[in-house]
């Protein structure tokens, strides 16, 4: 996983901070719009969250204050997080809660997928995690009411079920006001518009990777109704700084926001995060309130991506019947065809969140059958019945 680190330099020899997840953003094409601007000439910019940071970075360096004097009042001085992991078996599930209650996070949210068994999962999470530790079960808005209800049912037994993400749809919008009826979860809607917090059809809103002019106007919508939300961002310590800024400003941005902060040994800032009973500290400022560390940037600018390695999605049913099939990384779209299995032409059940199955990767080795199976994977899945 890459980061992009922004540095935005101004005549008077003023710094600002942004970053965004993976090598994409911003082509220099783009770029080309900022150059001679003021940072003030994008307040409320709605298409570009890591310049967003930079630019709102200058301006509190500017002023003299911090980030979220320049969004609004401020309304709390802490901000609840959640730490972000990628679905995994059981056993590797409960070890991610183990860490990251370890580390002071209360909640952790992580992504389903159709080759693993959500309960499973879930009954493993529950055996290891302290009192008062939540989980945040994100779906694929792939399903419907009559497939997700009845999961959503048995997860509602374990005291570690916390809330459910986009189990539908959003244009589902009696699907969403049936399932509001029938679970004891809390639902909330991300891929969606913030209309749906008008048409009452979530408990919750997340605004997801939202440049600062579309999370404004989702924290104005979820004032207006009363709808508690949250801000998913993915970066480091750069990026935890802004969100919490944003959070410190919007009323109703009550729910444990991601930022993926978790996942990093080490980062290019000097400062850290430290999280006490499930949130950070707004950082004090000016600006972002964070400093760049120019060797650990170099160092890590000049650190080699590690070598790709050949990769085997296995998926073992219970019944007996496993599948293989080549997962590569670095192709557009491969998480989320690794997040659902529909997108993959194989037999078995109906893809879904409550199969009898266990998925991992297979990482190349030096067997004979690893060779065998990659063989037999060169035109597509491939499986066994044992």
């Amino acid at each position: 996983m890459s980061r992009t680190i922004f540095v935005v330099k101004t005549e008077n020899g003023l710094e600002g901070y942004g970053e965004g997840l993976g090598s994409s953003w911003l082509p220099s094409d783009q770029l080309k719009q900022f150059i001679g601007t003021s940072p003030f000439d994008w307040i409320g910019d709605t298409a570009n969250l890591p310049l967003n940071m930079a630019f709102y970075d200058l301006m509190g360096k500017y002023l003299g204050v911090p980030v979220w004097k320049l969004i609004g009042p401020k309304v709390r001085s802490w901000i609840p997080v959640a730490a972000w992991t990628e679905p995994q078996a059981p056993d590797a599930m409960a070890e991610e809660v183990r860490q990251v209650s370890r580390r002071g996070y209360n909640w952790l949210k992580f992504h389903l997928n159709e080759i693993q068994d959500v309960v499973d999962q879930t009954e493993a999470m529950q055996k290891v995690a302290p009192p008062g530790f939540k989980v945040h079960y994100d779906f694929n808005a792939n399903s419907n009411v009559e497939a997700i209800l009845p999961v959503i049912r048995e997860l509602q037994r374990f005291p570690i079920a916390g809330r459910v993400e986009d189990p539908m749809p959003s244009k589902d919008h009696e699907g969403y006001r049936l399932l509001r009826e029938k679970s004891q979860l809390p639902i909330l809607i991300h891929h969606g518009p913030t209309e749906v917090m008008v048409d009452h059809l979530c408990d919750g809103y997340m605004a997801g990777h939202a440049a600062i002019g579309v999370a404004a106007k989702a924290a104005a919508v979820a004032e207006a109704t009363n709808t508690p939300f949250m801000l998913q961002q993915g970066g480091g310590t750069i990026n935890q700084a802004f969100l919490a800024h944003e959070v410190a400003a919007f009323k109703m941005a009550l729910l444990d926001h991601v930022n993926l902060d978790n996942l990093w040994k080490d980062d290019v800032t000097t400062e850290r995060f430290s999280v006490v009973g499930g949130s950070i500290a707004v950082p004090k400022g000016p600006g972002l309130g964070v400093t760049l560390d120019r060797e650990k940037l170099e160092k890590y600018k000049k650190t080699p991506r590690p070598a790709p390695v050949r990769l085997l999605v296995r998926v073992k049913y219970k019944t007996g019947l496993t599948i293989f099939y080549r997962h590569n990384p670095e192709s557009p779209g491969e998480l989320y065809r690794l997040r659902s299995l529909s997108r993959v032409d194989v037999p078995g059940p109906v893809p879904g969140y409550r199969n009898s199955v266990v998925g991992d990767f297979w990482e190349a080795d030096d067997t004979a059958e690893f060779a065998k199976t990659w063989k037999e994977t060169e035109s597509g899945p491939y499986w066994v019945r044992q």
